[in-house]
């Protein structure tokens, strides 16, 4: 994933699991620095990463 679609704060999928990660930090050297849901911070190279979509909460 290019880093041009990361955002710090904005959720993140890891392609291989599957898993949801929040976005800590983006580095313009290719990789960024997240959260897993279950605790901890680690770094992981951006192209490992798809954007999530959220969806719209209409009221």
């Amino acid at each position: 994933m290019d880093n041009k679609h990361l955002q710090e704060g904005a959720r993140a999928k890891i392609a291989s699991t599957g898993q949801i990660v929040e976005v800590k930090r983006v580095s313009e050297h290719g990789f960024s620095v997240v959260r897993f849901q279950t605790g901890g911070d680690y770094m992981i190279l951006n192209d490992r990463l798809e954007s999530v979509e959220q969806k719209e909460v209409q009221h």
